[in-house]
């Protein structure tokens, strides 16, 4: 039977997982990335975990190598990294080489939210769709687009980086500036001092406050921290708008723990969305939470290398993925 590693680096957590060729998790591992350790520790760190789920790999397994999604930009042909925003000392970094070396299995690499993409395409709530867009609204804001039942990577794979369009045109301030989980920490951080009885003091100093303390606070009713969640929704839902107009998808997906972790507000970002689109066709787009969770990105990583080895024309059927093993191992990280 065949097998692939699924690797998910991300800012916060780094995940690997054994995956069979119909998206069964046998084995899954997460540890912290501490992004601020440099790439050099972190993909070491990396190593480590794909050896860990590699030991589960049966007797009789047939490992055909190893997907990595990780932050764009980069070039999943050459395998590098350029300069992700938020992952300091990550310049040209040969990701591919540096984690196939080691390892001595082939490496397929892409952007991590086009790995989700293809994740929730394969196996998610985009299954049987033909055009599908996936927006991941965290620490930055990433993207996923399929167009035509293909992924849209564009000049060296770097398309789609849908964080990076400008909507403020006054300052130049990209969607992720404006409305990522970081840029909603930062706007809390810059009201702070203006509003000195709102509920986030006691959460939280101005340097410190993060997007999860905003969305508390206003869950607890506090004034200013529910308009700093009304401001979030009106950058979303103008960014979900122009989303909506340029690709035409059948479905637009929203994950993240921005929004994972704010049930309101994709519904409130969605009603934007509608009102400011021209035509009543892109209202019948649904804007919708992705069904696999914190699943993707490893899944997606495991279709990256499992489509390299079996062609471009390679699918795969339209099955949900078993869920995690019981008793998953967290190796230190968090839950």
């Amino acid at each position: 039977m065949k097998y692939v590693i699924g690797v998910d680096l991300g800012g916060t957590q780094l995940r690997a997982a054994l995956v069979t060729a119909n998206g069964t998790i046998l084995a899954h591992e997460r540890v912290r990335t501490c992004i601020e350790e440099g790439p050099t520790a972190v993909i070491a760190r990396m190593v480590g975990l794909i050896n860990h789920v590699r030991a589960a790999l049966p007797a009789n397994g047939d490992l055909l190598g190893i997907g990595v999604g990780a932050p764009g930009p980069l070039n999943p042909a050459t395998g590098v990294v350029y300069a992700p925003p938020y992952m300091p000392g990550w310049h040209d970094v040969h990701l591919r080489d540096a984690v196939a070396e080691p390892t001595g299995l082939p490496v397929v690499i892409d952007n991590d939210a086009n790995v989700a993409a293809l994740a929730e395409w394969h196996f998610g709530a985009g299954v049987g769709t033909r055009h599908m867009v996936y927006v991941t609204v965290s620490t930055g804001i990433g993207g996923g687009v399929i167009i035509d039942g293909q992924l849209l990577l564009g000049r060296l794979g770097a398309a789609a980086e849908l964080g990076s369009m400008i909507l403020d045109a006054q300052r130049g301030r990209t969607w992720e500036e404006l409305a990522s989980g970081t840029a909603l920490g930062q706007a809390a951080a810059e009201a702070m001092p203006n509003h000195p009885t709102s509920l986030l003091h006691a959460l939280a100093s101005p340097q410190q406050v993060t997007a999860a303390h905003v969305a508390r606070a206003a869950t607890d009713g506090d004034t200013l921290a529910q308009s700093l969640m009304d401001r979030e929704a009106q950058f979303l839902g103008m960014g979900f708008a122009s989303i909506l107009h340029i690709f035409s998808p059948e479905l637009l997906l929203v994950g993240g723990s921005v929004v994972r972790e704010n049930p309101d507000l994709l519904a409130q970002a969605r009603e934007i969305a509608y009102r400011r689109v021209i035509a009543d066709l892109y209202r019948d787009v649904p804007i919708m939470p992705p069904h696999l969770g914190e699943r993707a990105g490893v899944l997606g990583a495991a279709v990256l290398i499992l489509a390299a080895h079996g062609g471009r024309s390679f699918t795969l059927a339209p099955s949900p993925p078993a869920p995690l093993p019981h008793g998953e191992r967290g190796l230190g990280g968090e839950g």
